[in-house]
C-alpha cells in the first residue's frame, strides 16, 4: 500500500481493553475491507434522504459516490476525478436555484438522481487521501476544484436567493469551506509526517551506507596492509633462506676445506714425528731427552689432529643442518635420503607438480626428518608413511605410523617445535592420534613463502 497516510497515535490500551487496539489494527492490516466499510456507512448514513418520487435514482447515485472510496488508497487520483465529477453534475442539475425543479430544463428524474446526499462526504474523505498520498501539486489542485465547487453550490442554492438569506450563506459557506479545508489540512499534516519519516529515513539510510563505505574502505587499506606485509614476509623468509644457503656453501666451500686441509697436515706431521722417533736410535741421556720432546710433541699433535677431525665433523653437521645438500636435487630426493636413515620402515610418495621456493622445500624437510624421529623414539611404531602433494596451490604432507598413539603438543616438545616452524609461513599442523593408533600428522604449507 503506498503511503498509507500515516500513522494516527495509538488509543490508550486501559481504555478499551482488547477491544480498540485490536480494532484499530484489523483496520491497518485490511485497507480494502476498512474503505469498504466506510462505503457502506456513507451509504446507510445517506438511507434517509432516498425520497420523493425517484428514490432508486438516488440511492444509485449515492452508492456510486459511496463506492468511490473503496480504491482510494490505491488510485487516488482517479477515485478523486470521478468523485469531483459526479459532484460537479449535482451542483449543476441537482442543486436548483430559486423555483425549484420546475425551472429546471433537465427532466425531472435526472434532477432528483443527483440531489445531493451525505454521500458526498466521500469528497472530502477523497480530498484528505488526495492530500495524504500524493504530492502538494495533485492535492492543491483538489483543494481548489473542492472550493470552487462548495462556492459554485452555495451560489445555486436555493436559500441564497429569498430575502435576508446572508446568515444562512455564511453559515453554508463556511461549514462547506471549514469542511473542505480540514479535509485537506488533515491529509497535508499526514503527509508532512510521513515526508519528515521518509526523509528521516534517507538520511538515515545515507549514513548507514557512509558508514559502511568507511568500513569497506577499511577493511580494503587493511587487506592490503596484510597484502604488503605477506609480500614482506615472504620477501624476508626468502632471503633468509638465501642467506642461510650461502653461510652454508661458505662453509662448506671455506672453512670445512681449511680444516680438513689441517687436519691432513697434523696427520703427516704425527707420521713424520713416528718415523723420525724410529730412525733416531741409540742411548745417552741426550738421545733420552730427544724421545720425550718426540713423544711430547707426537702427543700434542696428535689432540690437535682429533680436535680437528671433530671439529670438521660438527661443522659439516651444522652447515647440514642449515641447509641439507640432498634439497638441491629437489624435495623427493631429499625426503628420500631422510627416509632410508630411519631405523623405521618408512614408505614415501611425494606427487608434486611445480617445486616449492627454497625456504619452503627446507621447512618441509626439516618437518619429515623431525616427524620421524619422533616416530623412532617415542612411536613404537613397526612401520611409517610419508605422503607429500599438492591441493589448492598449497603443499600437503602427511606422516603416518601404525604405533601407540597418543601424539600431542606439549611445551617444548617436537610437534610444538614443528607448529612454531609451520606458523612462520601461515602452516598449520593437524594432529590425529587416539589411544592404540594409528597417529597422523597433518602439516599444510603455502607453495612460497
Amino acid at each position: 500500500m503506498s503511503r498509507s497516510g500515516g500513522q494516527l497515535p495509538a488509543p490508550r490500551a486501559d481504555a478499551y481493553p482488547g477491544r480498540v487496539p485490536d480494532m484499530l489494527g484489523w483496520l491497518r492490516r485490511h485497507p480494502w475491507q476498512a474503505d469498504g466499510l466506510l462505503a457502506l456507512l456513507l451509504v446507510a448514513l445517506s438511507y434517509r434522504q432516498w425520497q420523493g418520487d425517484h428514490p432508486a435514482a438516488v440511492a444509485t447515485v449515492s452508492v456510486l459516490l459511496a463506492a468511490t472510496v473503496v480504491p482510494r488508497r490505491r488510485y487516488p487520483v482517479a477515485a478523486f476525478a470521478v468523485a469531483a465529477a459526479i459532484g460537479a453534475v449535482q451542483i449543476a442539475i441537482g442543486v436548483q436555484p430559486a423555483g425549484g425543479p420546475a425551472q429546471s430544463d433537465v427532466g425531472p428524474l435526472l434532477g432528483a438522481a443527483l440531489q445531493p446526499t451525505v454521500a458526498d462526504a466521500a469528497i472530502l474523505v477523497l480530498l484528505y487521501t488526495l492530500a495524504a498520498h500524493r504530492s502538494r501539486r495533485f492535492s492543491i489542485t483538489g483543494l481548489v476544484i473542492c472550493l470552487v465547487g462548495a462556492a459554485a453550490a452555495v451560489v445555486r442554492w436555493a436559500p441564497a436567493h429569498t430575502a435576508h438569506s446572508g446568515g444562512a450563506i455564511f453559515a453554508a459557506a463556511v461549514g462547506l469551506g471549514g469542511a473542505t479545508l480540514t479535509a485537506w489540512v488533515l491529509g497535508d499534516s499526514v503527509a508532512y509526517r510521513y515526508r519528515r519519516v521518509y526523509y528521516a529515513s534517507l538520511e538515515e539510510r545515507a549514513a548507514r551506507l557512509e558508514a559502511e563505505r568507511d568500513a569497506q574502505a577499511r577493511i580494503a587499506r587493511a587487506a592490503e596492509r596484510a597484502r604488503e606485509l605477506e609480500e614482506r614476509r615472504a620477501r624476508v623468509v626468502d632471503e633468509s633462506a638465501a642467506r642461510l644457503r650461502r653461510i652454508e656453501r661458505d662453509l662448506h666451500d671455506g672453512a670445512q676445506v681449511r680444516l680438513a686441509a689441517l687436519a691432513m697436515t697434523l696427520g703427516e706431521i704425527k707420521e713424520s714425528l713416528d718415523t723420525a722417533g724410529d730412525a733416531d736410535g741409540g742411548a745417552g741421556e741426550e738421545a733420552a731427552g730427544r724421545a720425550d720432546d718426540r713423544a711430547r710433541m707426537r702427543m700434542l699433535v696428535a689432540a690437535a689432529h682429533r680436535n680437528a677431525k671433530e671439529t670438521l665433523v660438527e661443522l659439516r653437521d651444522l652447515a647440514r643442518g642449515i641447509h641439507p645438500p640432498a634439497l638441491d636435487r629437489g624435495l623427493g630426493a631429499a625426503l628420500a635420503s631422510v627416509a632410508k636413515t630411519s631405523p623405521v620402515p618408512v614408505g614415501l610418495e611425494v606427487i608434486i607438480t611445480q617445486r616449492p621456493s627454497p625456504a619452503i622445500e627446507a621447512i618441509a624437510y626439516f618437518c619429515a626428518a623431525e616427524l620421524l624421529a619422533n616416530v623412532a623414539k617415542h612411536s613404537g611404531a613397526s612401520r611409517a608413511a610419508i605422503r607429500v602433494s599438492e591441493q589448492d596451490g598449497r603443499l600437503l604432507m602427511t606422516a603416518t605410523d601404525d604405533g601407540t598413539g597418543e601424539a600431542h603438543l606439549t611445551p617444548g616438545g617436537g610437534l610444538a617445535g614443528l607448529l612454531e616452524r609451520v606458523q612462520t609461513v601461515d602452516g598449520r599442523l593437524g594432529i590425529d592420534s587416539p589411544a592404540g593408533g594409528p597417529t597422523v600428522i597433518t602439516i599444510e604449507l603455502p607453495d612460497h613463502a
